[in-house]
């Protein structure tokens, strides 16, 4: 084969290399990768509905400047407070149901992608009342009880909500009675390696409220963080003490307060 005929050669497996790259991605998306933005091969591609969105007050790339900032504000102080110690692992909870801990994971992952050095993976492991799929609109039959009773792989479960550089592992199907299967070696193994997979990474896991079940207090034990939300004018402080004292000995990055009076909008962190 001479050098020519070489080149070309060379030149069709390059053609064909980035056309597996891309695969799975429609034009629009093609256009928007960007230099260290993954292409999704193998996991299953979303497109969401910006209204859907808007409605569960997911953050979205056209969201007011205001409320990217706060979760921006979230972001920045999460990363300066667990980046140096290598902590990549963080676990949102909240006091009470119906204080936004679900909300605030999946805006806190949302932010954590567009920063440029960083990719997340946000889990559900709200295994009792599972809302993330519903709150981005995926369809996800199937997802982190798959994994913990059928051993369905999970790279068959995650899915990319069609934001660059963040991948979503459902919890599948509610589960009563999930504190013995989120503290099970299997759960533990798992968490173990989301953490090490991609140093770059972080993991965000929504977990049940601390007061109502003990999940949250099992499962903190697995990862490096944990953020506490709470609901202004709602949450006591004797319920925000009880919930300090629950993880007491493990590392509480923050605490989130939602539906704070903003003056403008309904609810800020």
């Amino acid at each position: 084969m001479s050098k020519i005929e070489k080149a070309l050669e060379r030149a069709r497996k390059m053609r064909q290399e980035g056309q597996e790259q891309v695969e799975g991605y429609r034009p629009s998306e093609v256009s928007r990768l960007q230099v260290g933005e993954p292409a999704y091969i193998k996991t299953k591609v979303m497109s969401l509905d910006r209204g859907h969105l808007e409605r569960h007050r997911v953050m979205t790339l056209m969201d007011n400047p205001e409320v990217m900032d706060y979760y921006n504000l979230l972001r920045t102080q999460v990363l300066q407070k667990t980046r140096h110690n290598g902590h990549n692992t963080i676990m949102i909870t909240s006091v009470l149901p119906g204080e936004g801990k679900t909300i605030t994971a999946i805006n806190l992952a949302v932010s954590i992608a567009r920063e440029v050095k960083q990719t997340v993976l946000l889990v559900d492991t709200d295994l009792r009342n599972p809302k993330i799929h519903d709150y981005l609109g995926c369809d996800a039959e199937k997802g982190l009880s798959d994994y913990l009773q059928n051993d369905v792989p999970v790279g068959d479960l995650l899915v990319n909500p069609g934001i660059a550089k963040m991948v979503v592992l459902p919890a599948g199907r509610p589960l009563q009675g999930s504190t013995d299967i989120l503290g099970s070696p299997k759960m533990e193994k798992l968490v173990e390696e989301m953490k090490r997979r991609y140093a770059e990474r972080y993991v965000i896991f929504d977990c049940p409220p601390v007061l109502s079940v003990p999940d949250a207090l099992v499962f903190s034990s697995y990862v490096d963080g944990v953020i506490l939300v709470v609901e202004a004018g709602r949450t006591t402080k004797d319920q925000i003490r009880k919930a300090v004292e629950v993880f007491e000995d493990k590392n509480i990055v923050g605490l989130v307060m939602n539906r704070g009076d903003s003056g403008s909008r309904g609810y800020y962190y």
